[in-house]
């Protein structure tokens, strides 16, 4: 088994990680994804006494992605991150005109992943 006893498990990416989470509640995972996976897992694990995490925000790109990563990634400690971002990264060339070079996104979502690597957390990208 690849998880260890009391591993924080983190969601995070835009509204697809999101998906209607409870800001003001600390553990709320939503009604997407983080909240499957977390079910099927705790499930499957019961005495693993996993944590599960979401810090997903809609409307973020992979650079307001990298802008919270401390914050709102690293300082929670995590063992394992899941990410999903970057169709806002597309998506806002055409709803507000804030164009994401390819390039840019790159350079955020491997900066974040660096970080993370180095922090020593492992990462599941999909």
């Amino acid at each position: 088994m690849i998880f260890q006893d009391n591993s924080v498990i983190l969601f995070q990416g835009d509204s697809i990680t999101d998906a209607g989470r409870d800001r003001s509640d600390s553990g709320s995972l939503g009604y997407g994804y983080a909240n499957f996976v977390a079910s099927w897992l705790s499930a499957q694990y019961p005495a693993k006494n996993l944590r599960f995490l979401n810090r997903g925000i809609g409307g973020n790109r992979a650079v307001d992605l990298r802008q919270r990563w401390q914050g709102d990634a690293l300082d929670l400690k995590p063992d394992w991150v899941s990410i999903i971002i970057g169709i806002n990264d597309t998506w806002r060339r055409y709803d507000s005109g804030q164009a994401t070079s390819a390039e840019q996104y790159e350079q955020h979502y491997r900066a974040i992943l660096e970080q993370t690597r180095n922090y020593g957390a492992r990462i599941h990208h999909p």
